[in-house]
This record gives C-alpha cells, sequence and structure tokens, in this order.
C-alpha cells in the first residue's frame, strides 16, 4: 500500500511538472510519462529498501594479507543536490585482516549506497565505512571518479569535469607501496 501511494504522488508532481511548463500531459508521447517516471523513480532509488548487510559473504582469509584490487566498478546515482545523475567508477583495495569478502558483493554494496540521494563524498565514504567495519581489513582504499550531469548540463556546462574522490585508512594510508601498488592496479596515475 506504502508504494502504491508513493508511486501515485511522483505521478501526480511529474503531472503537475509538465503542465508547469506549459506542456500537455495528454499528449500523445507524454500520456505514459508519470507512469514511466514513477517506476524510473523506484528502481533509481532502490537503495532506501535494501540493507547491504544482506550482500556479505565473508570467508576465512587463510592467511592472505597482501592487496586486494577490485575496480572499475560502475556506478549511477542521483545528486541529493539536483536530482540529476552522477556516474562514474568504484576502485576499492585492502590488505585482508582475518576475512575477504566475495568479490562480488563490492559491487552490490556499490549499488545499493549509489542508489539513493547521494552526494560523491557522502557515498566514497558509506561505501568505505561499510567495508571498514565489515571485515576490519588491515588496509583500505576507496576511490570514486564521477561525471556529474548537474555539471555537464547546467551550470558551469562543463562535459570534461571529472570528480575524484579517495578514503583510506590503514597500510594503504601508510606504506606508499601499496599505495601505488593499488593506483597501478587500476590504472590511475596517483
Amino acid at each position: 500500500m506504502k508504494n502504491n501511494k508513493l508511486g501515485a504522488s511522483v505521478k501526480e508532481l511529474v503531472k503537475k511538472l509538465i503542465i508547469s511548463v506549459r506542456e500537455n500531459p495528454k499528449r500523445d508521447g507524454l500520456k505514459q510519462t508519470p507512469e514511466r517516471v514513477a517506476r524510473a523513480y523506484k528502481e533509481l532509488l532502490s537503495g532506501y529498501s535494501q540493507n547491504p548487510e544482506n550482500t556479505l559473504k565473508l570467508f576465512n582469509s587463510n592467511g592472505f594479507h597482501e592487496l586486494v584490487t577490485v575496480g572499475n566498478i560502475d556506478f549511477y546515482s542521483l545528486c541529493e543536490h539536483h536530482m540529476l545523475p552522477f556516474f562514474g567508477k568504484v576502485h576499492i583495495g585492502y590488505v585482508p585482516n582475518r576475512k575477504i569478502l566475495g568479490l562480488s558483493k563490492f559491487a552490490r554494496i556499490v549499488e545499493i549506497y549509489s542508489r539513493r540521494l547521494q552526494n560523491q563524498e557522502n557515498l566514497t565514504k558509506q561505501i568505505f565505512d561499510f567495508i571498514s567495519e565489515k571485515l576490519s581489513p588491515k588496509g583500505l582504499i576507496v576511490l570514486i571518479e564521477a561525471k556529474h550531469l548537474c555539471v555537464s548540463m547546467r551550470g558551469i556546462k562543463n562535459n570534461g569535469f571529472i570528480t575524484k574522490t579517495v578514503v583510506k585508512k590503514g597500510l594503504l594510508k601508510t606504506r606508499q607501496d601499496l599505495y601505488k601498488q593499488f593506483y597501478q592496479n587500476i590504472e590511475i596515475k596517483s
């Protein structure tokens, strides 16, 4: 029932938006737009209804204590300031302590947090904090590089603009060799 109410209110808002820009919501190409937008936002904001804890699949590291890099995880999110998309790649590196995480779970964690209204800084920190808490790694780094449509489509209108955010701790903060290896692994110059 709650989802039906939400869907109905989104449809009503979209219809009002269409009217406010002096368009006809009954026009052929726009008749189904409120319904389509409601479905799209339900999917784009599905991270609110998902718990990243449910994605966890931890394994014993069996004494492996070297750098693990999971890179080029695609993500799409909505900026909390303009509700316009921002998208890019997430790169994660960690040095296991006692546990490792199933590799596909990193992408699931990224997807859950990115499917919420976000800003890039918070998204980086949320992914970092979750992995840090659940794995207690000896070192961790999360780097996100993204394009923001609020910069490309409005305001400064700069298409070449890429934002990079990074959070690191432990061995990936103190050992330059691991830090450089991470950047080599993801093929970005540090």
